[in-house]
């Protein structure tokens, strides 16, 4: 593979300008699993994008021994092939990047399943882009570590179970904004016929997320989260923490939306629903902060549908001594370093 230097995205006073950018589009397809067979419709789906936008797509076929790095113009045009790309290496991912994004706006999506943060310990099923042959796929640490020191404008996972306030914590640096779904997202995924319509940066999320509405109804989330606002949610959610430890108050206590898939529950639940809970609470600091905390998610979800739902998660265990949960957290270097919320979970689990 070519490999070329691209320069850093310069973030300029939080927003984008609408004309005169060019952007690079750039769909990791990790299509080693069983999802190969909804890939050669994605691709259609990009053909015919405007002159504004570069589209390249490395994928990463089940069935296939040749592996594809392609352009998408009005047609796919093949740049090279390989016998195996293994799509849960994070050194392959970083050589996409630097090799086909431009130097302008850039936008990465991560298309594959996904099963949120629950990291290191839990290596062989918690993470995003898995690929069969080479039984490997990323933790949210190596798309950090990938992302960091050179962030694009926009990450999106076209995956399930991504849209946890702890993933977007934790890459709030390596991207302007990120388009994510806390639910499980169909076979299907985003409708990328939306870049063929798309005149600039912002109309191309309003529309993935417009269409994506259209599609699959108020079953299904997906949103647009602006990082620079996460900090605000930070701080009402350690106001939240703090308070529930000095007064010995319980967030099990609280009805909250818990994540359900496949019929099951899972550790996570429903943030904008525990901010709504604790605005319902007879503690009048708990009402406050509640409404800080909800008000906060709400300003930090620029785009979303459905439009009445936060769509963001957070872990919270099932039970309150979960013997696991210590363990998952090494997977979050920055959120348990500036978050009081594993605190509470400490807090609560040495009691029982």
């Amino acid at each position: 593979m070519i490999i070329l230097t691209g320069s850093l995205f310069l973030l300029i006073f939080g927003c984008i300008p609408a004309y005169n950018h060019t952007l690079s589009f750039l769909v990791w397809i990790a299509g080693d699993n069983d999802l190969e067979q909804f890939i050669s419709q994605d691709l259609k789906e990009m053909i015919g994008n405007p002159s504004w936008i570069n589209v390249f797509a490395l994928v990463d076929y089940r069935s296939s021994s040749s592996d594809t790095l392609y352009r998408v113009e009005e047609d796919l045009i093949p740049l090279e092939t390989f016998d195996e790309v293994n799509s849960g290496d994070p050194i392959i991912l970083s050589s996409f990047l630097n090799g086909y994004r431009g130097e302008d706006l850039s936008f990465l999506v991560i298309w594959n399943h996904g099963d949120w943060w629950r990291g290191e310990s839990q290596k062989k099923v918690k993470g995003v882009a898995y690929d069969f042959t080479d039984l490997d796929f990323f933790t949210i640490s190596e798309i950090k570590s990938v992302l960091r020191g050179s962030p694009v404008t926009v990450l999106g996972f076209d995956a399930c179970l991504m849209g946890t306030f702890e993933i977007l914590w934790e890459l709030k640096d390596c991207a302007r904004y990120i388009v994510v779904s806390s639910k499980e997202v169909p076979g299907n995924g985003w409708d990328y016929s939306v870049l063929r319509y798309s005149k600039d940066i912002s109309s191309l999320l309003s529309n993935i997320v417009k269409r994506y509405g259209e599609i699959y109804g108020t079953e299904y989330s997906l949103s647009v989260w602006d990082t620079s606002k996460l900090a605000e949610i930070m701080l009402w959610l350690n106001r939240v923490a703090q308070y529930m430890i000095e007064s010995n108050l319980s967030p099990w206590e609280f009805e909250v939306e818990r994540r359900v898939v496949g019929g099951s529950a899972t550790e996570l639940v429903e943030l904008g629903s525990f901010a709504k809970s604790l605005q319902n609470s007879s503690d009048s600091v708990l009402r406050e902060y509640g409404e800080g905390l909800y008000s906060a998610i709400v300003s930090a979800r620029i785009y979303g549908t459905p439009d009445s739902y936060t769509d963001l998660t957070i872990y919270l265990p099932q039970k309150v001594k979960n013997p696991e949960y210590w363990d998952d957290f090494v997977a979050l270097n920055d959120f348990t370093s500036e978050s009081s919320w594993d605190d509470l979970i400490e807090h609560w689990r040495d009691r029982n």
